[in-house]
């Protein structure tokens, strides 16, 4: 048997706890699915998921009973969600699918680990471990890890027929963890299956897709899905992809590289088809917000040749959103059709500095002898853009004295 160095985990408390009330019924208990796969390639950042041959309602009881806080919105499918000091666990029975729909599925618990993982999605998802680093892997999911192939297990069509989200899945597992080409016949299938995504859940559809652009390789899986017809069952309208395959060659800290910044450059220009897109994804006010920002300034967005410019713009815009926009700006050039260098000076300066705070506010208008209204917030406009134009150098006193000077003329 294979094995991995779990010290990590073995010497958590929370975790050794968390296996030890379990192990008391002298049941199974291993870790599965993405922690293990992503441990095997040195990543530890995905949340802990255990497996068990536990029935949940004694899952449930055992928590309880070391007064552990559960969820259990998702107990009718064999999952109870235990949280331990701002840890979350995942802790799902053994199972097999009974009857499926493609959205949801009836199951049946099983104590057969082998039969468990073959409803799985992906041999590298079914890989599991036990607490003294043991690996099983009974579809070769270890070796297609290594080797970057993603491969459903079994039937592919009928992996898919289950649930129609693995299709999402299938791509954003090739963003993430692809090293080779998709097999042509898994993509036709997927292909064939695409017209289903429209039938899942908008919540659902949106936490696989944003997860595929939030990959730092999303442009080759979006790219297959364009390319395979599919996209266009997510994305309404025209999708030029070229702009995120800029954003990716964009040589800068890839936290300037956000979600919100591949969804603009991915979503149509078109205004209906936007809206649409918008609408089918149900994406939330806050996400609407920030995307709103950013295309209502995009298109008055100049960089500037020189740093009175750029200082002018961040001070405008702010500095965020002048970074974004920079970046936004580049993508939509062809190659070698602009220099870079240029973008990523202006970006690294805006970056360090320390914006120019407009000296006066409103009751220096309203000291000026001006009633209070609108005429306040246009008096203050017109000092502020004379200020800019200044290069942000007049004082307090010389800004009051261009109050008068307005408020005479």
């Amino acid at each position: 048997m294979k094995t991995i160095n779990i010290k990590h985990w073995t010497s958590d408390k929370d975790i050794k706890f968390l296996f030890s009330i379990l192990k008391k019924e002298k049941e199974e208990v291993r870790f599965i699915g993405g922690c293990v796969r992503d441990l095997i390639i040195k990543k530890r950042d995905s949340d802990i998921d255990l497996a068990t041959t536990i029935v949940p309602i004694q899952v449930l009881k055992i928590l309880k009973k070391s007064k552990i806080k559960t969820l259990v919105s998702g107990i009718s499918h064999g999952t109870v969600i235990a949280f331990i000091n701002k840890k979350k666990f995942e802790i799902t029975t053994l199972r097999k699918d009974i009857k499926t729909d493609g959205r949801h599925a009836i199951v049946k618990y099983t104590g057969d680990w082998v039969v468990d993982s073959q409803r799985r999605d992906f041999t590298i998802n079914a890989i599991s471990c036990d607490f003294k680093g043991g690996l099983y892997d009974y579809h070769n999911g270890i070796d297609d890890l290594k080797k970057g192939k993603i491969n459903f297990i079994g039937d592919t069509t009928k992996r898919i027929k289950e649930d129609y989200l693995r299709i999402l899945r299938f791509f954003r597992f090739y963003a993430y963890y692809g090293k080779n080409n998709l097999k042509k016949t898994d993509l036709k299938i997927c292909k064939d299956c695409s017209p289903f995504l429209r039938k899942l859940s908008a919540e659902r559809i949106y936490s696989e897709f944003k997860k595929i652009l939030e990959s730092d390789y999303s442009y080759r899986a979006l790219n297959l899905m364009k390319k395979n017809n599919i996209l266009q069952y997510i994305v309404f309208g025209k999708v030029d992809l070229k702009k995120i395959e800029n954003l990716e060659k964009f040589h800068i800290n890839k936290k300037f590289i956000n979600f919100y910044l591949k969804l603009c450059a991915l979503l149509p220009e078109n205004i209906g088809s936007l809206n649409k897109t918008i609408k089918f994804l149900k994406l939330s006010n806050i996400t609407i917000k920030k995307i709103s920002k950013i295309f209502f300034h995009k298109k008055k967005f100049v960089l500037g040749k020189t740093k009175r410019d750029i200082l002018k713009s961040a001070y405008i815009f702010g500095k965020d959103l002048f970074i974004d926009l920079a970046i936004l700006d580049y993508t939509k050039h062809k190659k070698n059709s602009v220099n870079l260098k240029k973008y990523i000076k202006a970006i690294n300066l805006v970056k360090k500095l320390t914006l120019p705070k407009f000296p006066i506010e409103g009751k220096d208008v309203l000291n000026s002898s001006i009633k209070p209204g609108p005429l306040v917030g246009k008096i203050l406009q017109q000092v502020e853009k004379w200020w800019i134009e200044n290069d942000f150098k007049p004082n307090k006193k010389e800004c009051i004295t261009k109050i008068k000077k307005f408020i005479t003329t």
